[in-house]
């Protein structure tokens, strides 16, 4: 441990952040990451304030880890469910037949169309902003449109 304190706290706290990235390739799921990212704040912290302890920066690293750990959790969910509704809608093809007014005029057989937040490719004839076409085919972004 002495060996350690002269060398410098920050050096292993950017050590540990380096094991926690290597573990988050292999195990991918952003919470080694979080961790990591804890690690790099409390090894420079470590740096610009060497003589803080090294057991309040293992409870600072504790606390920040809980918390980030949390927030990329919790906003990770939010974006995994948006991605498995949008997968869930191109596999059952779920806008095909569908009736919707563009608001965004097609021009040159291209416009895109928002619909629940996630912004479509439409392709079809040409037609004015305000017009009724409906979806014939669809694919991985894109919508294929006609005159309703």
């Amino acid at each position: 441990m002495d060996y350690i304190a002269a060398f410098g706290f920050h050096w292993f706290w950017f050590a540990v952040a380096s094991l926690l990235l290597i573990i988050e390739v292999m195990h991918g799921r952003f919470m080694f990451m979080a961790a990591s990212v804890a690690a790099v704040l409390v090894g420079a912290a470590s740096g610009l304030f060497p003589y803080v302890g090294f057991v309040v920066q293992c409870l600072f690293f504790v606390v920040l880890s809980a918390v980030l750990v949390w927030m990329s959790r919790s906003y990770l969910q939010e974006r995994m469910q948006k991605i498995q509704r949008q997968q869930d809608i191109l596999k059952n093809r779920s806008y095909v037949g569908e009736v919707m007014s563009l608001v965004n005029g097609v021009e040159n057989g291209h416009t895109t169309h928002n619909i629940d937040g996630v912004i479509w490719a439409v392709q079809g004839p040409d037609c004015a902003a305000g017009s009724q076409v409906k979806v014939v085919d669809m694919g991985d972004g894109w919508l294929k449109v006609e005159v309703a």
